[in-house]
C-alpha cells in the first residue's frame, strides 16, 4: 500500500511538473523573438510552404541550428511549446538518469523513480537561469531542445557500450547524430571529438567494427559541419562572427577574461559540486564491493573533461551567456545522478534529497506562475496599444514590472536599443521610447530628464555660460539631487557676477515621449528665486518590517506648509495621503512594483520629495 502510494505521489509530482511548465509557456509575453520572427514572415499563418521557406532563411541568413525550426512552429502553433517544451523538459531528465546510471529506470524500482524526481527538481536550480531560457520559446527550443537531442544522442553509447548494431539501429543512430551536431554549435566540437575517439577506442578495444558508434559519429560531423559553415553564421548578429576570427578572438580577450568564462561555468555548476559533496560524504565509509561507485567516478571525470572541452569552445565564441552552459551543466547532473544511485541506496538516504527537490519545484512554480501571468497582461497591453498607434507617431512603452533578465524571466525586450528599432520599422513609427524602472536614471526612470526652466537678466541663455551641471547622484537620491542642483546655482552665479544675475531656476521633471498622467501640471525637484531663496524637501519613503505598508516622512520645515500629500507610481495611479500639516503618518499600501514618488503639492505644481523603486 505504501509503495502505491509512493508511486502515485510520484506520477502526481511529474504530471505537475508538467503542467507547471506548460502553463508558464503558454502565458509567455509576446517579446524578444516573437517580434523577429512576425518580422521575418510578414506575420503571416503557418503553412508548409512557409515553414520551409522560414527555415531556409534562417539557415542562409541567420540562425542556421535545428532549433529554429522548432522556434518557428513554437511561435505560429499556438500550443506548440506548451505541449513541447514540457516534453522536452521531462525528456531530458529521462536522459540524465540513463546517461549517470547506464540502464532505463525502472517502474518496480522506488529508488529509480526517487532519482528521476530529484532531477526534475534540481534542475531548476542546478541549470543556471532554467527559468529564463525555458520560458522564452526562442531559447528553449535552441537549447532545451538542442539539449534533449545532444543527450539522447548519447543514450544508446550509455545502453548498448559495445557501440555494435545492424542496419536497423545504426541508420537512424545516423540521422540522431545529425541532427545533434546540428543542435548547437558550442557543443558540436565536443560532441564529434567524443563520438569520434568512442568509435575508434572501442574498435581498437575489441577489433570489431561498432557500426552503430561509427554511423552516429558521421552523423554528428556532418551535422556540426552544417551548421558552422552554413552562410547565416556570417550574417546572424549582424556579421559578428566574420569580424574576427577565430583564433583572433582566443588572443583578444586573452588569458583573464577566458578564465572569466571558466569561472562563470564552475559558479553555474556550483549547486550540483555540493549535492555531489554531500552525497560522497554521506557514503564516505560504504564499501564497493562490485565496483559501482569507481565506474560512477570514472564517468564523472569524463564528464569533467567534456565540460573543460566546451568551456574551451566558448573561448572562441562571439557571445557569452547562462545559456551556453545548460549542456555541461544537464551533463554533470547526469554525472551526479551516477554517483547518487551508488550512495542513495536506502530510503533514509533518498528523502532529504527528494524533499529537496520537491521544494525546489514548488518554489518554481511560485516564482514563475504570478509573474507570467502579470507580464502576459503587461505584454497584451502593449501589442494593444502598438497596433493602436498612428503610423509616424513615438510610441511610449510602459516598462514590464521587471526590466532586467533574472533566473527566472528573460526581461523587457525593450530595454534592448535594436529591438526598439525593429518594433519603430515593423509598426512605421516615428520612434519607440521605454519608460521603466532604471536606478541610474532621473528620479529612477527612465526617459525622465530634469530640465531647467530659469530667468536671467539681461536676457541670455543658460548654455552660453556653461548650463547647469548637476554632476554625479544616485538616481533616486532626492537629496542628493537638490543639494547638487543648488552648487550648480552657486556656480552659474558666480559666472555670472559683472555680466547678470540669476533671477529664478526651478528645476523640473519632464518625460521623453508621451507625458503620464500626472497629479499636478508641473512636477519640480526644487525651485530657486534671487529673494526667497531655495525651495524644495527631500523626505523618505521607509517601510515597516516585511509589509507592504510604507510612509511619506516629510521634512520638519515642509510640516509647517500647507501641502497635499500624494504618492505616485510614477506611469500610472496616485493617491492622496492628507495633507503636510497633519499629524500622523502619511501611510500608503504599495500596489504593484514599480518607482514610486512621494510629492507635496499645491493646486499647480507638485515638488518630488522622495523617490524608491518598489520589488
Amino acid at each position: 500500500m505504501g509503495s502505491r502510494l509512493l508511486r502515485l505521489a510520484f506520477v502526481a509530482y511529474v504530471i505537475a511538473t508538467a503542467v507547471h511548465i506548460g502553463y508558464v509557456v503558454l502565458h509567455e509575453p509576446f517579446a524578444f523573438d516573437a517580434w523577429n520572427v512576425a518580422q521575418d514572415t510578414g506575420g503571416q499563418p503557418i503553412t508548409f510552404g512557409r515553414f520551409l521557406d522560414y527555415g531556409v532563411f534562417e539557415y542562409t541568413h541567420a540562425n542556421p541550428r535545428l532549433g529554429q525550426w522548432f522556434a518557428y512552429l513554437a511561435y505560429k502553433l499556438e500550443y506548440f511549446a506548451a505541449f513541447a517544451t514540457p516534453l522536452a523538459y521531462l525528456g531530458t531528465a529521462l536522459a540524465v538518469f540513463v546517461i549517470g546510471t547506464a540502464r532505463w529506470p525502472s517502474w518496480q524500482r522506488g529508488r529509480d523513480l526517487a532519482l528521476y524526481a530529484m532531477i526534475l527538481g534540481f534542475a531548476w536550480f542546478a541549470i543556471p537561469r532554467i527559468g529564463m531560457l525555458m520560458f522564452c520559446r526562442a531559447y528553449s527550443t535552441n537549447y532545451v531542445y538542442g539539449a534533449l537531442i545532444q543527450l539522447w544522442f548519447l543514450v544508446p553509447l550509455r545502453l548498448r557500450p559495445s557501440g555494435e548494431g545492424g542496419v536497423k539501429l545504426s541508420v537512424p543512430y545516423f540521422f540522431l547524430g545529425l541532427a545533434a551536431g546540428m543542435s548547437n554549435e558550442h557543443t558540436g566540437p565536443t560532441l564529434v571529438v567524443f563520438a569520434l575517439g568512442y568509435a575508434v577506442w572501442k574498435q581498437r578495444e575489441t577489433g570489431i567494427r561498432p557500426n552503430v558508434a561509427w554511423t552516429g559519429a558521421f552523423g554528428a560531423v556532418i551535422g556540426f559541419a552544417a551548421i558552422f559553415f552554413a552562410p547565416g553564421q556570417g550574417e546572424r548578429y549582424d556579421g559578428l562572427a566574420t569580424k574576427v576570427g577565430l583564433a583572433s578572438r582566443l588572443l583578444q580577450r586573452g588569458f583573464s577574461a577566458n578564465l572569466d568564462i571558466v569561472r562563470e561555468l564552475v559558479l553555474g555548476a556550483a549547486p550540483i559540486f555540493v549535492l555531489l559533496a554531500i552525497v560522497l560524504v554521506i557514503g564516505r565509509t560504504d564499501t564497493d564491493e562490485h565496483g559501482n561507485r569507481q565506474r560512477a567516478m570514472g564517468f564523472l571525470g569524463l564528464a569533467l573533461g567534456a565540460v573543460a572541452l566546451i568551456a574551451v569552445t566558448m573561448f572562441v565564441s562571439p557571445k557569452l551567456g547562462p545559456r551556453f552552459f545548460m549542456h555541461s551543466c544537464f551533463l554533470l547532473l547526469a554525472a551526479f545522478i551516477g554517483v547518487a544511485d551508488t550512495v542513495l541506496v536506502t530510503p533514509k538516504r533518498l528523502v532529504g534529497f527528494v524533499l529537496l527537490a520537491l521544494t525546489a519545484s514548488t518554489y518554481a512554480a511560485f516564482r514563475t506562475i504570478p509573474t507570467y501571468l502579470r507580464v502576459e497582461r503587461q505584454s497584451e497591453a502593449r501589442v494593444a496599444a502598438l497596433v493602436a498607434s498612428a503610423r509616424g507617431s513615438v510610441f511610449t512603452a510602459e516598462a514590464y514590472e521587471q526590466v532586467e533578465d533574472s533566473w527566472w524571466f528573460l526581461g523587457d525586450d525593450f530595454r534592448f536599443p535594436p529591438k526598439r528599432d525593429l518594433i519603430t520599422q515593423y509598426f512605421d513609427l516615428k520612434g519607440v521610447i521605454l519608460r521603466g524602472t532604471d536606478l541610474d536614471a532621473p528620479l529612477g526612470v527612465s526617459g525622465v530628464k530634469l530640465v531647467p526652466h530659469y530667468a536671467i537678466t539681461p536676457r541670455t541663455c543658460l548654455d552660453e555660460h556653461g548650463g547647469l551641471e548637476l554632476g554625479e547622484y544616485r538616481g533616486t537620491d532626492v537629496g542628493a539631487i537638490q543639494k547638487a542642483m543648488r552648487a550648480a546655482i552657486d556656480e552659474l552665479r558666480a559666472k555670472l557676477a559683472g555680466r547678470g544675475t540669476m533671477d529664478r531656476l526651478a528645476l523640473e521633471v519632464e518625460f521623453a515621449g508621451e507625458r503620464p498622467t500626472l497629479p499636478r501640471p508641473t512636477l519640480l525637484v526644487g525651485r530657486w528665486r534671487e529673494k526667497a531663496g531655495f525651495e524644495g524637501w527631500a523626505g523618505a519613503l521607509p517601510r515597516a518590517g516585511v509589509s507592504l505598508r510604507r510612509k511619506v516622512v516629510l521634512p520638519e520645515d515642509l510640516k509647517t506648509q500647507d501641502l497635499e500629500v500624494v504618492i505616485y507610481k510614477v506611469g500610472h495611479e496616485f493617491r492622496s495621503l492628507g495633507r503636510t500639516k497633519d499629524a500622523g503618518d502619511h501611510e500608503y499600501e504599495q500596489w504593484g512594483p514599480g518607482v514610486y514618488w512621494g510629492l507635496a503639492c499645491r493646486p499647480d505644481e507638485c515638488f518630488v520629495i522622495a523617490a524608491i523603486r518598489q520589488l
